[in-house]
């Protein structure tokens, strides 16, 4: 059963997470491991190490805003989060969670240029360290705990909210 339901489409990159550039068989697994939530380009960046733009990134960002025009498709962008091991048993005391690993930044960039700073399809799944995580395991609290404060792949901390589902 899917614990969330991505209902607010709005002018975006074209997503196929079975065959779009990008996808990955986690995007086509989601509903099992992960959650589909609404994200800002804007919110990913900050989240994810940030990209210090060469002219092959440039290229790719390019070739992206094209294969977009022509009616290509990608995998939805992603973040693997880290969350304390006793989240999984409700307790948010301690330490914030935070992002482990990300895929995406070149698709979110073309975004930004395309349509603007408007909320796109991201997957997010969870990880820690002794346990493992489905989406049957992620609790509307946990939701809540996860959408006020997350570390950033680069150290920092992000104040949500971070997402919207």
């Amino acid at each position: 059963m899917r614990l969330l339901e991505f209902t607010s489409r709005v002018d975006e990159l074209h997503v196929d997470n079975y065959k779009g550039l990008g996808a990955t068989p986690n995007n086509a697994n989601v509903d099992y491991k992960g959650i589909n939530v609404s994200m800002l380009p804007s919110v990913f960046l900050k989240l994810a190490k940030e990209l210090a733009v060469t002219a092959d990134d440039i290229k790719t960002i390019e070739f992206l805003k094209q294969h977009d025009k022509q009616g290509g498709t990608v995998g939805a962008p992603t973040l693997y989060i880290n969350v304390p091991d006793a989240w999984k048993e409700g307790d948010f005391t301690g330490a914030l969670p935070n992002v482990a690993d990300h895929d995406g930044r070149h698709r979110m960039l073309a975004q930004l240029e395309l349509q603007g700073n408007e909320p796109v399809e991201t997957h997010v799944f969870l990880t820690s360290p002794r346990r493992e995580w489905r989406n049957r395991d992620i609790t509307p609290e946990l939701l809540v705990q996860l959408n006020k404060a997350i570390t950033t792949e680069s150290g920092t901390t992000l104040s949500g909210p971070i997402f919207a589902v």
